[in-house]
């Protein structure tokens, strides 16, 4: 591959830019970020990651929806956490120290990917091991393709101590050993066999629905978002990269993402961005309302008008959207709000869903967005500090980074996240299904059921690959 011979021809100034990183950390007594871009020949790079998947991998894929942007990141250079109620703030406090003496060279900028707990109040869970209230890694190698156009990134965080050539050492045997498993054939393994589920009875969680009802009658909240975890237990290793084939094929216009920590791999195709910024140009979505698809065009419209007709649906988009529009009135100005949603659809159901833009306003981030937009309505309720306290009460798991923002955030400013939905947590043999309904007053708790078997089915096909 030309890919590996660039890298190796670019080796001179890989260590440059390594050596003078080196010597700023001296200076400054603390390490400082490095990054090399060049660009390379067009890799698929949802193949790559089914090609070099493994068991503890530290690996991310994210491609955005209607086969926009896609990352393929491989190896930790260094990570950026946070936790509790600073935890946005934080991340974003150390990216912008990292960047102030930031060593940087090539066409595209050092960038960070990871994600963010959704509520981090709730005691986190063993099985979300490695997927902390806030976690958003340099990858040490990161592959950026954009339509034809593909880049590669190495990234590096160069201590006092450090060589440039041992970092240069790390960086190539990382980019070999990467593409000796992507060049080699491919190791054929049987699909896993569905062996059982385990979640809690639908008796139980159509009562949850109730007290939830019982809430929005005796209190002020409007709204409360209640999810469904399902255990799926399989008769070998579920594959993270067969499981994203998967649903790629199912789902084209759908964002795609893999985070693969340690043990697990938390995969999805999200219907939902949760906000966009490119060049101070900021873009989010109202997504609330469902129906399911119907094989038959004809009846599929029908299904699709019925929505757009439907009052509890029309309700509760509405109320996603004026609380969108109210947290991003102080981080954003000349917000444009269409005035009636619009329908997405993806496999298996079909939403309401609303764009939203604007423009950022001075000395704002996308983190301070995110942390403003987070939870929104449609996967949170309002009023929000009710809701969350609803969702911790009642529902009785932790969602870890289901539901909860999942994206990039590049040196320049720009970034996308997303709403990890339609996801699930693999771990070995088993898969963690996650699944969750909006309850405003006119819910009914057995309708609300099958909606989540409607949102669970997409996955529960793509693990059965």
């Amino acid at each position: 591959m030309k890919a590996l011979t660039r890298l190796e021809e670019h080796l001179g100034e890989l260590t440059q830019v390594f050596e003078q990183a080196r010597q700023r950390a001296v200076l400054q007594a603390e390490p400082v970020l490095a990054s090399y871009a060049l660009a390379i020949d067009a890799v698929d790079l949802l193949e790559l990651f089914c090609r070099v998947d493994q068991p503890c991998a530290e690996a991310v894929f994210w491609r955005a929806a209607d086969g926009g942007r896609s990352l393929f990141g491989w190896g930790v250079a260094a990570e950026l956490s946070g936790a509790g109620e600073q935890r946005f703030a934080s991340v974003d406090q150390q990216w912008q120290h990292w960047l102030r003496s930031a060593v940087i060279h090539g066409p595209q900028p050092p960038l960070l990917c990871g994600g963010f707990r959704f509520d981090h109040q709730v005691q986190a869970s063993s099985a979300w091991q490695g997927f902390g209230d806030a976690s958003m890694r340099l990858m040490t190698l990161l592959l950026i393709r954009d339509a034809d156009a593909c880049w590669l990134l190495c990234q590096q965080l160069v201590g006092p101590a450090d060589t440039a050539q041992s970092r240069c050492e790390q960086v190539l045997n990382e980019w070999h050993g990467l593409m000796d498993r992507y060049l080699s054939a491919p190791v054929v393994t049987p699909p896993a066999q569905h062996r059982r589920d385990q979640s809690l009875p639908r008796a139980c969680w159509e009562s949850k629905i109730v007290q939830a009802l019982d809430a929005l009658r005796d209190t002020s909240m409007k709204k409360v978002v209640l999810a469904r975890e399902v255990l799926s237990e399989f008769s070998r290793a579920v594959s993270p990269g067969r499981t994203l084939a998967r649903l790629a094929s199912n789902d084209p216009a759908a964002y795609l993402f893999a985070f693969r920590r340690q043990q697990s791999c938390f995969i999805g195709a999200s219907p939902e961005r949760l906000v966009k910024l490119d060049g101070g140009r900021l873009q989010t979505l109202a997504l609330a309302g469902t129906s399911r698809r119907d094989p038959d065009p004809q009846q599929d419209a029908q299904l699709a008008q019925a929505l757009l007709d439907c009052e509890k649906n029309r309700h509760e988009h509405a109320l996603v959207v004026q609380i969108i529009e109210s947290s991003l009135a102080p981080w954003a100005s000349q917000l444009q709000v269409p005035a009636t949603p619009s329908v997405q659809r993806l496999s298996r159901v079909q939403h309401l869903s609303t764009v939203i833009e604007g423009r950022l306003r001075p000395q704002t981030s996308l983190l301070q967005v995110v942390e403003a937009l987070h939870p929104t309505p449609a996967v949170g309720g309002h009023e929000r500090q009710q809701a969350m306290a609803h969702i911790r009460h009642c529902e009785g798991f932790d969602r870890g980074w289901y539901a909860a923002p999942l994206g990039w955030l590049d040196a320049q400013g720009n970034g996308e996240f997303i709403v990890g939905l339609r996801s699930a947590l693999l771990n070995g043999e088993q898969a963690r299904l996650f699944a969750g309904c909006g309850i405003v007053p006119c819910s009914d708790p057995a309708s609300e059921y099958e909606e989540t078997c409607i949102k669970l089915a997409g996955m529960q096909l793509a693990l059965q690959a």
